[in-house]
């Protein structure tokens, strides 16, 4: 049964209009974390009240009015969703455009690359579908049709100014840092993450959240750590980190661990063990 549009004050443009079904992460990309036809059930898996369950849901409120859908779809998302792995299984644009470049600084296990040059890449797009996502987890209570809630995230004193620069009365805000991550390896994570939020020292939070395909960082404070600050996308860069996709991958396996698995889980589990025992 399809909900009743309400009418409310928009969150990003705060005037009283007929709200929308709006989503926390692109409803689009659901569909690169389903599983292809090989699974019986290609549902993704979610964490519904601390059980992990394979479910077609997704965090949704009525927030934003349709204007400023339209503004948010225009001014980054459609782009970002265009570029990005539409089904399970895809490969990513965003890693083809990266392969002919010669990356302009790095170590033995990251690589950064000044892309502003770069036809495939759209800085501009990415940098505000990036920031929209990361207000968006701080101004309501997402939840799913199960009542499962989102993390909780709080910009502090950064919110304001975040919504300006989206509504684009605003240029980006000081103390502010976006650093992209695209993902390094060819098989992309098929993962959707919520905004994660952590405190790095005194003066400097971190915030993050991954799409299939590219990791995002937000850093806030007064003192933000060099290495943030040279991989400003905002300057034109993206990166390429072994240890930070590491990293994520190990987060979600200790997430993972620490919750209680559905009925069913176990099931897909083992079926997805036969099937990469059939390919070996």
């Amino acid at each position: 049964m399809v909900k009743q549009r309400p009418t409310g004050k928009c969150k990003l443009c705060g005037k009283e209009r007929l709200l929308c079904d709006s989503h926390y992460l692109p409803k689009e990309l659901y569909k690169a974390t389903r599983a292809g036809t090989e699974l019986k059930n290609p549902n993704p898996v979610m964490n519904i009240n601390g059980v992990l369950k394979q479910i077609n849901d997704q965090y949704r409120g009525f927030v934003l009015c349709e204007s400023c859908e339209i503004l948010f779809s225009m001014r980054g998302e459609g782009w970002v969703l265009a570029n990005l792995p539409k089904q399970y299984g895809d490969s990513c644009a965003l890693q083809d455009a990266l392969a002919p470049l010669t990356p302009t600084s790095g170590g033995p296990r990251w690589e950064r690359y000044n892309v502003s040059n770069t036809q495939a890449f759209d800085l501009p797009k990415l940098v505000y579908f990036g920031m929209s996502v990361f207000w968006r987890s701080a101004v309501h209570d997402w939840k799913t049709s199960n009542n499962q809630r989102a993390p909780t995230v709080d910009l502090g004193a950064y919110e304001e100014p975040i919504r300006g620069f989206l509504l684009g009365n605003a240029s980006f805000p000081n103390d502010v840092v976006l650093a992209i991550n695209i993902w390094p390896y060819k098989d992309v994570l098929p993962l959707l993450h919520p905004v994660v939020s952590e405190q790095l020292a005194q003066a400097v939070r971190r915030y993050w959240f991954y799409v299939p395909g590219v990791h995002f960082f937000l850093f806030t404070g007064a003192s933000i750590p060099k290495d943030a600050r040279e991989s400003a996308a905002t300057a034109g860069f993206v990166t390429l980190d072994l240890d930070t996709a590491e990293s994520l991958k190990e987060f979600v396996t200790q997430g993972i661990k620490s919750q209680k698995l559905g009925p069913k889980i176990d099931a897909m589990l083992k079926e997805i063990a036969l099937i990469r025992t059939s390919k070996k």
